[in-house]
């Protein structure tokens, strides 16, 4: 669970908030999980980000490869984004895998629902992704997550995504640096192709009794 609230009143007048519920529940073959995610930002009494997302998986695990299926829905204010749905599935190979490190490749088709104010999109995208996680010294990681969706009847719609994140784990904390890029090569309403953004973030395990 992430809860977090900033507030700011006098020369600046100012409210944000962001919050997140993960949560799953897990088996000897299947991995079930939640996320549910709520982003607000008010500047000047005027609402910039008023965000929903969440994401419901399953994961089916055959070796060390699983089968997946998934629904997912948001929300993005600022590309006037009023809802996008979507529902699919596919298959996830492991390529390496060990205690501390692992590369995975992915591959499936979801259905993809799109609404902005004046127009709406039903598509079928193809989706191809990757995730990593490699061990640079003893207490250093690399990790990335790749993902490339292509319409099905029109090739030159490409989404891109990539987040690439640094982590120094110790015992009791993680220092994490992350940074995310979005691609759309044929943006909506007057929405640009790339949204970029960069993440400092310190994470403290307090309940591990194994520690």
């Amino acid at each position: 669970m992430h809860l977090s609230a900033n507030w700011e009143s006098g020369n600046e007048n100012s409210f944000i908030t962001f919050n997140q519920i993960l949560t799953g529940i897990r088996s000897e073959k299947q991995l079930w999980r939640l996320v549910v995610a709520h982003d607000f930002e008010e500047d000047e009494g005027i609402v910039t980000a008023n965000d929903w997302s969440g994401q419901l998986r399953l994961n089916h695990f055959t070796n060390n490869n699983s089968i997946y299926a998934f629904a997912q829905g948001q929300s993005i204010r600022v590309l006037q984004m009023n809802h996008r749905y979507l529902f699919g599935g596919g298959y996830r190979f492991s390529l390496l895998k060990n205690e501390s490190q692992y590369i995975d490749i992915g591959t499936g088709f979801f259905y993809e629902n799109e609404e902005y104010p004046t127009i709406r999109f039903h598509k079928l995208r193809y989706n191809v992704n990757a995730f990593l996680r490699i061990k640079v010294l003893k207490k250093l990681f690399f990790n990335c997550v790749t993902y490339a969706q292509f319409n099905t009847k029109n090739t030159e719609d490409i989404r891109l995504f990539i987040e690439p994140k640094v982590d120094l784990e110790q015992k009791r904390y993680t220092l994490s640096f992350i940074a995310q890029n979005r691609y759309h090569s044929m943006p909506y309403q007057l929405n640009k192709k790339n949204d970029l953004t960069t993440s400092l973030i310190l994470s403290f395990n307090l309940f591990d009794k194994n520690l």
